[in-house]
């Protein structure tokens, strides 16, 4: 009995997101929330070189 895989990636695990998968609307702007705040703590506590670009 051989292995098989049956979902072949095409990119890197978690880079697009899964097909049919639809996150809550809510849920979208709690993350990019959280992703605002962290980048300005980043900034306030590292200064210019905490951000990367």
């Amino acid at each position: 009995m051989s292995t098989r895989n049956r979902n072949p990636r095409t990119g890197p695990a978690g880079a697009t997101a899964a097909p049919g998968r639809h996150r809550n609307p809510l849920s979208t702007v709690v993350r990019n929330l959280g992703i605002a705040l962290d980048t300005a703590a980043r900034v306030i506590f590292l200064g210019r070189d905490g951000v990367r670009f």
